[in-house]
């Protein structure tokens, strides 16, 4: 009758209806019993494979099941006193990090003579770092125990030579650096000496802090002198006023020597005598001053009546001239006191100038000088650190050192035997079972209605055994007599295979009999209540037809058709046809099914475009 040619089969996975959603078609694509049977049917086949795949696992097992040896390496990270950090643990773990460089790895794997990739190489090593604490863990692992250990302390010594070689570069390169800034520093240091060479010449200073000092104790003593200078010359005024006072009251000339017949008046001269001349070293106040004036007025009081002169001899005054004689000394000691505090007056005051004018100087001095103390303290730092670098330069140090060294594994971490002696089985009976179901699957053909209802988007009106149990026709007629007959307007009755054509006719003669019509004859579409398609047509013709039947009616053999074929019959018919599927040659294995799948009730009704047509 029809079918579908390459071009609407291939066309179909692009079509409007391979692109519908699955859960919009009736049916569902595959019929699960289908997979089950078949498994069913073989399962000693499965069974088999599965028993046969034990003893193969086994052998594979024990002879290509690759295993895995770990070996494992302890060090211990012991920075240098001088590492300086702000997060020791973000530093230690960079550390780690570098045990995977690429240098690193191309490294082990010359050493080792290994052909492997750094990423192979790469995925055989684990650095791992323990918490809060600065332990490293360095593991290796390999098919072998010994391969295992050797690429543990390989690694290990690797990266213990490169730490080594690190900070001997680190240290020549700051050795270097360090040279250069020494000679920076000296240069400076030099400048400085002689800025500060130059201004002690210019100023005539030697020691700048002595001299200073020096200074300052000469201008405190001169200050000291000038005070005892001025006191010494007071004191030799107050002393030549007295010795004048005293003089005005002598008289130059006295009577140098009498005798006299009383003893007091000889007393009293003698009294009187000593207070003037102590007098004219003491003051009235004095003690001695007045005991001597109480003498004299005590023996003034008992004299009595005048002396009797006998002989006088007169003469200069001795008290006058003594007097006189310690005014002049007085005088002159007044003015050498004078002429001293004027001289020590005009020292003062240079050497307050000197202290001053040092005093101004020691501000630049100051400046000088530490700028020569800043170079000195610099050089001498760069020279601590130049010996430091030269050291690590002659011993240079990883900064890690091994606490446990790689041993040899006694025990695989990993071995795939006994992955490999169960899964072998298990998957050598699932290829089997995945064998049998594809089989059951070979074509991609569809056995039943919810299948052929699915891939042909159309809904199952009806399923039967016919041809292959005569029995059948007569249930298939029964099932689409009754909907057939209260259905109004035409129904198309096609074979979807045109080899099949016969079937249509002989199911149509016993849906109705005598009132079935042919193509072959001359009765309108419309005015007929069955129509076969009995006659070769072009698609054309057939979608004509279509479009003048209310319904069209599809006869399906049960595993004759693959699903692109089904698939494409909305294609081929027009996408406006309201189908249904009659499934012929339903297998009795699947006798249980539901012979009708989707919207049959929907299916028998007449559409309102052909309501209106009639």
């Amino acid at each position: 009758m029809f079918a579908p040619g390459d071009d609407e089969v291939s066309s179909v996975p692009g079509s409007s209806s391979g692109r519908a959603d699955a859960q919009a078609r009736p049916g569902h694509p595959l019929e699960v019993r289908r997979v089950v049977r078949a498994l069913r049917h073989r399962w000693r086949l499965i069974a088999l494979t599965f028993l046969a795949g034990i003893p193969i696992g086994v052998v594979i097992a024990m002879t290509w099941a690759p295993r895995e040896y770990t070996a494992q390496a302890v060090l211990v990270w012991e920075p240098p006193p001088t590492f300086v950090s702000t997060n020791p643990q973000r530093d230690f773990r960079t550390l780690v990090d570098t045990i995977k460089l690429p240098t690193a790895l191309a490294e082990v794997r010359q050493r080792m003579g290994l052909s492997l990739t750094l990423e192979s190489l790469a995925r055989r090593i684990d650095a791992d770092a323990a918490r809060d604490s600065n332990i490293l863990l360095i593991q290796g692992k390999a098919g072998s125990a010994e391969e295992a250990m050797r690429l543990t302390a390989t690694l290990t010594q690797v990266f213990l030579d490169g730490r080594t070689a690190l900070e001997r570069a680190r240290a020549e390169e700051r050795l270097r650096a360090l040279g250069e800034e020494i000679s920076r520093v000296n240069d400076a240091l030099s400048g400085a000496r002689e800025r500060y060479d130059r201004f002690r010449q210019e100023h005539g200073i030697s020691d700048l802090a002595l001299d200073r000092q020096a200074a300052i104790e000469e201008a405190a003593l001169l200050r000291a002198e000038v005070h005892r200078s001025h006191v010494e010359m007071g004191s030799e005024e107050a002393r030549g006023a007295l010795l004048r006072s005293a003089a005005h009251r002598e008289h130059p000339k006295v009577v140098l020597s009498e005798t006299q017949s009383r003893a007091t008046e000889q007393k009293l001269v003698v009294l009187r005598t000593e207070l003037t001349a102590r007098r004219a070293s003491l003051s009235d106040e004095h003690p001695e001053v007045q005991g001597l004036a109480a003498a004299v007025a005590a023996l003034e009081a008992r004299r009595s009546g005048a002396p009797e002169l006998i002989d006088q001899t007169v003469g200069t005054n001795p008290h006058w001239s003594f007097l006189q004689q310690g005014l002049v000394d007085a005088n002159v000691g007044r003015e050498a006191a004078q002429k001293k505090w004027q001289s020590f007056s005009r020292l003062e005051d240079a050497a307050r100038e000197r202290v001053a004018r040092l005093s101004a100087l020691e501000g630049q001095a100051s400046l000088l000088l530490a700028e020569i103390h800043l170079a000195e303290n610099r050089l001498s730092g760069l020279k601590a650190e130049q010996r430091e670098a030269e050291a690590t330069v002659h011993q240079a140090a990883a900064g890690f050192r091994v606490l446990d060294e790689a041993a040899l594994p006694t025990l695989p971490a990993r071995s795939y035997r006994r992955l490999v002696a169960i899964a072998f089985p298990l998957l050598s009976s699932l290829c089997a079972a995945l064998v049998c179901a594809g089989l059951a699957l070979r074509g991609l053909k569809l056995w039943t209605p919810a299948e052929l209802a699915f891939w042909g988007g159309a809904p199952a009106v009806a399923a039967s055994a016919w041809p292959t149990s005569a029995e059948g026709l007569e249930e298939l007629a029964l099932d689409l007599g009754e909907p057939l007959s209260g259905a109004s307007g035409s129904t198309l009755l096609l074979a979807l295979d045109p080899a099949r054509a016969s079937r249509a006719v002989e199911l149509a003669a016993r849906l109705e009999p005598g009132a079935a019509v042919s193509l072959r004859e001359s009765v309108p579409v419309r005015d007929a209540t069955l129509v076969v398609w009995d006659k070769p047509g072009s698609i054309q013709v057939l979608r004509r037809t279509v479009r003048q039947s209310a319904r069209v009616l599809v006869l399906v053999e049960a595993g004759a058709h693959s699903l692109f074929e089904l698939a494409a019959v909305r294609r081929v018919l027009g996408g406006e046809a309201r189908i249904g599927f009659v499934v012929l040659g339903l297998g009795t294995e699947f006798a249980d099914s539901p012979d009708q799948v989707g919207d049959v009730p929907g299916f028998w009704l007449t559409p309102p475009s052909k309501e209106c047509g009639s």
